[in-house]
């Protein structure tokens, strides 16, 4: 899978404490979509990485995708 080989260097490249998150988009086009949410938390899940689903058609869940992260960089930062 295409998403294994880019997350893979991304660990590369990157330094440890990197807030990663797995976003599906289009989450409005349910009928078109290509991985289903089940597969999405999975592979979020097994690769330890935050999911979301979200779509900037309604605007839905792309506020809350930052937010996620951003709390999570607060969070390292805070315990460092």
């Amino acid at each position: 899978m295409k998403l294994r080989v880019v997350f893979i260097k991304l660990l590369q490249h990157t330094l440890i404490n990197v807030v990663t998150i797995l976003v599906g988009n289009k989450s409005d086009l349910k009928d078109l979509r290509e991985v289903s949410t089940a597969e999405g938390k999975s592979l979020a899940e097994a690769q330890g990485l935050f999911f979301m689903e979200t779509s900037t058609l309604d605007s839905s869940n792309v506020a809350a995708a930052f937010e996620t992260v951003v709390k999570e960089i607060y969070n390292i930062l805070s315990v460092d």
